[in-house]
């Protein structure tokens, strides 16, 4: 064997390769070359991996087109439906039908509920009913009487240089043994008792020393949120929250001025036992504290300006509970309102209003409230019997009395 047979045949190296292995020797020469058994299982590889890559590509390429479909037809949904303001791919809600409105009470019973509403007609019978005298502002004494307790807890001026309506209250040793602890806020809610352990652990040094008497800083919210339900109130309230100014919210709806200061906790549950001022005053005091931080100068910032607030949606519109202040009249209007209540203890308030499409929020409401069996003609079924319902009020009272007709209210399918 001659020296380069020697080189090239020699197993000393352990990296092979099909071109050292198929170099053909002198006494093959002329032949077809030999393969080893490496030479056949590298082939193999080499084919199963061609096949794979194929394969491969040929899913990726699959997926590609699918993705671009779908993108297409999200794409081409948004133009052809900009109009309407939806997706072509989403169903649009129920699309109502003319119906006429029966105008007694016994009709409706009677009804089977294949009749047209006129919405004209109803249109037209509301604008009737608009034509009243403007409600009168009640006389802040008639307020004051109604509530002795609530207007004798907040003082008629609060502390100048100080952005949130705050003012410092007389604390009594008595309430400092059972600090929170009698609060209903925090009887109903683990949340609270979490945050209430909390301002009870700092609770005595942001008290404030006069001579013989201690006082502690007590605060109302400087803004209130207000509105239907489903108009976006949880969102605006979580926005004014990433400003630095707004901070120490412990909740966003109390809804202490419509329902929990008259006993309502669940409307559903009636009467329960009333959340006094000072229960409400409680879930501001987390602010109130930072706030004394700000005025002892105990805080690198001005907490001065620092302002609290609440978006109980309810403060708009649940006027449900006012026969508790008018002896329970039926058939009668409201003679106070809630906001006749935060004037009165509080003129300076802001009040921000946030609505939304009537009818996109009826459906909105109807599609979260609505445990079950929910569809588009089901929502129409229910849109139709209410607005029978507040038809036939209408036919016989005010437009404020069917407003506020906590029965005609709770009847309502929808509202």
């Amino acid at each position: 064997m001659s020296l380069s047979d020697c080189k090239y045949g020699s197993n000393t190296h352990t990296d092979y390769t099909p071109s050292l292995h198929n170099l053909p020797m002198a006494e093959n020469y002329g032949k077809r070359p030999v393969q080893t058994l490496l030479d056949v299982n590298t082939n193999l590889d080499i084919k199963w991996s061609l096949r794979n890559l194929r394969n491969n590509s040929k899913m990726k390429l699959v997926s590609f087109l699918m993705g671009l479909t779908l993108t297409f037809l999200i794409m081409a949904s948004y133009i052809l439906t900009w109009d309407r303001k939806g997706l072509l791919l989403t169903p649009p809600p129920y699309q109502l039908r003319p119906v006429v409105i029966l105008t007694s009470t016994a009709a409706v019973e009677a009804s089977s509920g294949n009749y047209l509403i006129d919405m004209k007609l109803l249109a037209k019978n509301i604008s009737s009913k608009l034509e009243y005298t403007p409600r009168k502002v009640p006389d802040e004494k008639d307020v004051v009487g109604t509530d002795s307790n609530l207007f004798s807890v907040i003082p008629r001026h609060f502390l100048p240089g100080i952005k949130s309506p705050c003012w410092y209250e007389e604390f009594s040793s008595v309430r400092s043994t059972d600090l929170y602890q009698r609060n209903l806020f925090n009887q109903h809610s683990k949340t609270f008792k979490t945050m209430f352990d909390h301002l009870r652990t700092n609770f005595q040094q942001h008290l404030l020393h006069r001579g013989s008497k201690v006082f502690r800083l007590r605060c109302l919210p400087y803004f209130y949120i207000i509105g239907q339900p489903k108009c976006g109130t949880t969102d605006l309230f979580e926005r004014l929250l990433l400003h630095p100014d707004v901070k120490f919210n412990t909740l966003k709806e109390p809804h202490w001025w419509t329902r929990k200061r008259f006993g309502h906790i669940r409307l559903k549950d009636g009467v329960q036992e009333s959340f006094p001022v000072e229960d409400y005053l409680d879930l501001f005091d987390l602010a109130a504290q930072n706030i004394q931080e700000g005025i002892s100068g105990n805080s690198s910032g001005d907490h001065r300006t620092l302002i609290t607030g609440e978006a109980s949606a309810s403060t708009m519109w649940d006027n449900h509970a006012w026969r508790y202040l008018s002896s329970g009249r039926e058939g009668a209007k409201p003679p106070f309102l809630t906001q006749d209540f935060i004037h009165t203890v509080q003129p300076g308030a802001k009040i921000i209003i946030i609505l939304r499409d009537p009818v996109e929020r009826l459906y909105s409401g109807y599609l979260y409230f609505k445990m079950a069996n929910k569809s588009a003609e089901d929502f129409h079924q229910k849109v139709v019997k209410s607005v029978y319902l507040f038809q036939s009020c209408l036919s016989e009272g005010s437009l404020r009395s069917c407003v506020y007709d906590t029965s005609l209210f709770n009847s309502m399918p929808v509202s």
